[in-house]
């Protein structure tokens, strides 16, 4: 029989059979609880429970938290045998990771357009830092300014991330991050941020992605990672850009399609008259080409917040439905409800 449990304070819940621990199950369905061991010794996973029955795994001795809640519980020995609220901290979803604050070095500055510049950055040795392919970091300036930036590849075992910096004259964060633009700098950042990961599409048949200008960057970490997963799924990639100069990745991109033939790039060039292929503002490229069929398709968009938002109420005129698209930009540039 299986029981709902709601971890207390985060309000996650998962669905649990009396047959597994508490521990077992979250960890099988991609929960992150803290832990060092099984059988509860280390106390990481201690638990007060508020509400309803468990047994122990071992003693098979009963608790019940019906008059009064219960404590130390231990999440790896209980069992549930109704549904179970239990506060505990640090519990986090599947796909969720932790944000930590560091000092990276920058590697190297490479001139990729004349207004892009793609940045390597050195984290910190010794430390343990994960992220998802399409999450982004922030660079913290000052106590006031902070300048956020995709990670542009999978995960690299040399502990160098990748950035694609645009210039943008009208920005204070960035007029302030260009001086400090420079070879041996150290930056303090946080990472990682944002929630448009595989855990957001893992059950999408059809998969497609929307960038403009450096919103690629997010794209590529994500190709890399799907890559090195082996998720062979078909994958339809839409990279729209001023002029040809602005697809400052082309000739890799292609390269990276032909070598993976499960994905398609369609780049899109807006102002340059004598650009050969597809000509256009990007979303309206895709438009055309979906004939306003959105049926199966799962689509994730990443660029400026203007630039999300109008292909957001194309789309949604054109019948797609709102939950069908998928953008950070959702969570760091809400609309005015009003």
């Amino acid at each position: 029989m299986k029981h709902q449990i709601t971890f207390f304070p985060s309000l996650l819940s998962l669905s649990v059979d009396e047959s597994e621990t508490v521990l077992e199950s979250a960890l099988r369905q991609g929960f992150r609880v803290p832990k060092a061991c099984d059988a509860g010794v280390c106390h990481l996973c201690r638990a007060r429970l508020l509400l309803g029955r468990a047994r122990h795994k071992h003693s098979k001795l009963e608790m019940d938290a019906s008059a009064a809640a219960l404590e130390p519980v231990f999440c790896c020995l209980l069992h549930p045998l109704s549904d179970l609220h239990l506060e505990i901290e640090r519990v986090l979803a599947p796909g969720q990771l932790p944000s930590q604050e560091v000092t990276v070095t920058i590697q190297s500055i490479e001139q990729a357009a004349p207004d892009v510049k793609i940045v390597q950055l050195l984290l910190p040795a010794g430390k343990k830092i994960e992220y998802y392919g399409g999450q982004y970091l922030q660079i913290l300036l000052d106590s006031e300014n902070v300048a956020a930036f995709s990670i542009a590849n999978a995960p690299r075992s040399d502990r160098t991330v990748e950035l694609h910096i645009r210039e943008a004259q009208d920005s204070d964060s960035y007029a302030l991050l260009a001086k400090r633009l420079k070879e041996g700098e150290l930056l303090r950042v946080s990472l990682p941020h944002g929630e448009t990961t595989r855990f957001k599409w893992q059950d999408a048949d059809k998969l497609l992605f929307i960038a403009a200008s450096t919103g690629y960057s997010q794209f590529k970490a994500i190709l890399e990672e799907m890559a090195a997963l082996g998720d062979e799924r078909p994958v339809t990639l839409y990279w729209g850009a001023r002029t040809a100069k602005d697809l400052y990745r082309h000739d890799a991109i292609k390269s990276f399609a032909f070598l993976h033939p499960n994905l398609k790039y369609i780049p899109v060039v807006s102002d340059q008259p004598e650009w050969p292929a597809r000509k256009g503002l990007v979303h309206q490229e895709v438009l055309k080409d979906l004939k306003s069929d959105f049926s199966g398709w799962t689509l994730v968009c990443g660029g400026s917040p203007a630039m999300v938002y109008a292909t957001f109420d194309d789309f949604v005129a054109a019948g797609m439905k709102p939950e069908q698209m998928i953008s950070d930009v959702f969570d760091y540039a809400p609309r005015d409800p009003a």
